[in-house]
């Protein structure tokens, strides 16, 4: 499975299909076969790079030609994990108490959005507003906000209204101020 995941992770790298191999190609029942020439690089030779890659040009026509030959593959790479294990360094990580981390956040963010509403209830205080009596009609005051538009218009409508509220309720549920 070791070796199975790194022919993908490889064949990922270099954008080669399954369908149509460039570079490795596998053999039913048997492994991988690399179909392509390989050369050793020195990561920090600038001169050699040059000259490999005038040679990986000429090597290509030969990896498509054995490809499309019908001839047994000569090199096949089988199933065998010991090659990549000391590749692989197997991190240890050390099992964290889920519970202790993961339980206490939601717990926080829900206490704090139920404080914070009564934070602001109790710690601030609503501006009282000033109001300007407009009228008085059968001894009720009209009052408006400071603040409010004129409402000029709507005096008589207010004051039919106020008559006919005082004409079907007792005098003890007039409105109060």
């Amino acid at each position: 499975s070791c070796l199975t995941q790194a022919i993908s992770t490889l064949r990922k790298m270099l954008k080669d299909s399954t369908k149509s191999p460039e570079f490795v190609k596998t053999v039913p029942k048997r492994g991988y076969q690399l179909i392509c020439s390989v050369e050793r690089l020195s990561p920090f030779s600038t001169d050699s790079n040059t000259d490999v890659e005038e040679t990986a040009s000429e090597h290509e026509a030969p990896a498509v030609e054995l490809e499309a030959s019908d001839t047994p593959p000569t090199e096949i790479v089988t199933d065998t994990t010991a090659d990549l294990e000391p590749q692989v360094e197997p991190t240890k990580t050390q099992p964290k108490p889920a519970s202790n981390t993961i339980n206490w956040l939601p717990r926080v963010i829900i206490f704090l959005s139920l404080l914070l509403p009564v934070c602001v209830l109790l710690f601030t205080n609503p501006a009282e507003s000033q109001f300007r009596q407009i009228g008085e009609y059968q001894s009720v005051p009209v009052m408006t906000p400071v603040n409010h538009p004129q409402i000029n218009n709507w005096l008589p409508s207010i004051e039919q209204c106020i008559e006919r509220y005082v004409k079907h309720h007792a005098e003890d549920s007039l409105p109060v101020e």
